[in-house]
């Protein structure tokens, strides 16, 4: 039995689901998700023990000192080219959709 170029594909694109699944079961299994949760949550009691010190000591309080802000950039390249990768393939679709149901909606009317 011959290989096809579909069915090497078909291999490799199942090959990188599988891999990517056990990547993030073994990332879950070990709990990073959860001692990432953990080192936010002890950053807040932190900021919540400097807050009430700060009371106490009747010192002037600014919002600002308390908030941790964490605002990551995901822009890059790659997200840039999926993003559009993706709303190419929205639109492709979505024609496809309305061509289809113009073609059902014609045979229905003859």
């Amino acid at each position: 039995m011959k290989k096809t170029k579909g069915n090497k594909l078909f291999k490799f694109i199942f090959f990188i689901f599988l891999m990517g699944f056990i990547i993030v079961y073994f990332s879950e299994l070990t709990g990073y998700y959860e001692y990432q949760n953990y080192k936010k949550k002890t950053l807040t009691e932190e900021q919540i023990k400097k807050f009430e010190t700060d009371v106490r000591s009747g010192n002037k309080i600014d919002i600002n000192e308390y908030l941790v802000v964490d605002n990551q950039n995901y822009n890059n390249t790659l997200s840039k080219v999926t993003s559009k990768i993706s709303d190419g393939i929205s639109k492709i679709v979505k024609s496809a959709v309305e061509k289809s149901f113009s073609y059902i909606s014609k045979a229905v009317d003859e």
